[in-house]
């Protein structure tokens, strides 16, 4: 028993304390991750933020013929076409705020294809046996005997706990991803209604970039974690052990730390990583 825990504190020490769960929360879609919650979204937007998107509409839309019309003058022709043009102005801007939901939900298609593609490339995934840093010092850990493997757990603990911390941490933050995403889908049209009003258009472009941020970050965050992984595996030097594991651990207890403690840079790095995709 011993030796089995010795093999998975350093599993999730090379890994990071990251699992499937993770992994599973960087691939998920909105809609298919909870879809009662994602209805419950929905549900607000149609019955609350839908009725006061339809007012604040027909405010700018008047404050916009409005502000135009003062440049007709007594140029009937050029008067003719400010009047068209905003019309058309408006029916695009009610078009798209009716439609809120296919927007949304082309930004939700491009992050899912853009984590698939990179998933395909670089996993994030640390749960395959055989592999991991505790599999490959099983020999090891099992010739240091009782109370060798004693002594290896209480060397172990404090990375251990970190790294446990960190993936609680990268939990968190994707739980948070998906809860923003779904908070942002309740307001999905109002931000079209402040597209018409040059005052009001930096409101909503602040919107659409806080969105696409939240969904880009899903693919920062699995770039960096694979990145980390690369890291942890050559740079870090973290490898098989020789000769006495107590030895051993003991000589490489900064690396087996540093390599806890880079996760949380990591999960950090990401999110500065996607505000700079999204133009923040």
């Amino acid at each position: 028993m011993l030796e089995d825990w010795c093999v998975n504190m350093l599993n999730m020490i090379g890994g990071g304390g990251l699992g499937s769960n993770v992994t599973n929360l960087l691939t998920a879609s909105p809609d298919s991750w909870n879809p009662t919650l994602y209805q419950l979204a929905l549900s607000v937007h149609s019955v609350v933020v839908k009725p006061l998107t339809s007012v604040i509409l027909a405010i700018m839309f008047t404050l916009e013929l409005s502000r135009n019309s003062t440049r007709i003058e007594s140029d009937r022709e050029l008067g003719v076409k400010i009047v068209a043009g905003t019309l058309f102005k408006v029916a695009l801007v009610l078009l798209a705020a009716q439609n809120a939901d296919l927007f949304l939900r082309a930004f939700n298609s491009i992050s899912s294809w853009l984590v698939t593609g990179v998933s395909d490339q670089m996993s994030a995934d640390t749960t395959a046996t055989g592999n991991e840093l505790g599999d490959q010092m099983r020999d090891q850990i099992s010739d240091a005997g009782v109370m060798g493997q004693a002594a290896l757990l209480i060397l172990l603990l404090i990375p251990f706990l970190l790294s446990q911390l960190a993936s609680v941490i990268a939990t968190v933050v994707m739980y948070v991803r998906f809860i923003e995403i779904y908070a942002l889908t309740a307001f999905q049209s109002l931000p079209f209604a402040l597209l018409i009003h040059d005052d009001t258009k930096p409101i909503a472009i602040g919107y659409f970039k806080a969105y696409a941020r939240t969904c880009i970050n899903a693919v920062t965050l699995l770039i960096c974690l694979a990145i980390y992984q690369a890291i942890v595996a050559d740079a870090v030097g973290l490898s098989a052990a020789e000769g006495d594991m107590v030895g051993w651990v003991t000589g490489h207890f900064a690396q087996l730390l540093m390599a806890s403690v880079l996760l949380f840079f990591v999960i950090q790095l990401s999110q500065r990583v996607s505000r700079a995709v999204a133009g923040e």
